[in-house]
């Protein structure tokens, strides 16, 4: 019947036959040496051989085993028809394994990332590659390429830089205890960017810092510590999106740019959460 079953299956397209027939044959092996088969196994002979798997394959298998059930079913003269019947239902009462998903770092406290920071010292340029990505929850690319190409003012500390996604310029202020950092990461770009993967040179860098961190970080764990730092700080969502240069409409009440560059920098100088870690 199994061999039928598999068969079943494969005229049918479906790519987990293959999967189905290597877990029943081994529940086959296992009933084999309790002095059953296929054809006698009961609800709770399944029950006791999914605690033997892990939870994923547990799964796996009690679908594999209901689809089997049912197909016997579909099979059954009129003399096996009820007993076959009643096994599948049985088997549909048995429920799925919860699977403990592990919860997803995707964000750092300020504590964390002045670890973080600290373990990078013996690396100029990488550190402030680190502390500017982190400041501006910048994109890979925009920490590379975009910051070398970005219209810089160092003595009025603001940037017009290029949006990754969108190509669309942003205003970007900065405090003053982030000029050291950013004047070294600029120093540093020329020769990053001769590399053929440049924007991925931060994320490959913060590899090596797995073990002493004991959770990864790359670009994107600072865009997302960025924004969330900045709720946490109040600041209003059309800001946070603006600066991480997501598409988002400044509301009328500014007349013109210097507005907004003043209340943008009230955000990145008197709210900004990095400025407590390098201070």
């Amino acid at each position: 019947m199994l061999q039928a079953f598999i068969k079943h299956l494969n005229s049918t397209g479906r790519k987990i036959a293959e999967q189905y027939h290597y877990l029943l044959k081994d529940f086959e092996i296992w009933l084999a040496s309790r002095g059953r088969n296929l054809d006698d196994f009961t609800p709770a002979d399944v029950e006791e051989y999914m605690g033997n798997l892990n939870r994923g394959t547990a799964n796996v298998f009690l679908a594999a085993i209901r689809r089997y059930a049912r197909f016997r079913v579909s099979m059954a003269d009129d003399s096996s028809f009820i007993q076959e019947d009643r096994r599948y239902h049985a088997l549909e009462e048995i429920k799925y394994r919860k699977i403990l998903y592990r919860i997803e770092k995707k964000s750092l406290t300020p504590e964390e990332v002045k670890k973080l920071i600290n373990l990078t010292e013996d690396d100029v340029v990488l550190q402030a590659g680190v502390v500017c990505l982190f400041y501006f929850g910048w994109r890979p690319i925009e920490a590379t390429e975009k910051f070398h190409n970005a219209k810089i003012r160092w003595d009025k500390r603001y940037m017009i830089l290029q949006t990754a996604k969108s190509g669309n310029e942003r205003l970007l202020p900065w405090h003053e205890s982030m000029t050291p950092y950013l004047k070294a990461w600029h120093r540093g770009l020329d020769e990053i960017l001769a590399l053929k993967n440049h924007d991925e040179w931060l994320t490959k860098k913060l590899k090596a810092y797995l073990k002493p961190l004991g959770f990864p970080v790359t670009a994107r764990t600072a865009r997302r510590t960025f924004e969330t730092q900045m709720k946490k700080a109040g600041v209003e969502q059309w800001k946070i999106d603006f600066l991480m240069g997501h598409a988002v409409r400044i509301p009328d009440v500014y007349s013109d740019w210097t507005e907004l560059l003043d209340d943008l920098r009230e955000v990145m100088e008197r709210r900004h959460y990095l400025l407590g870690v390098i201070g």
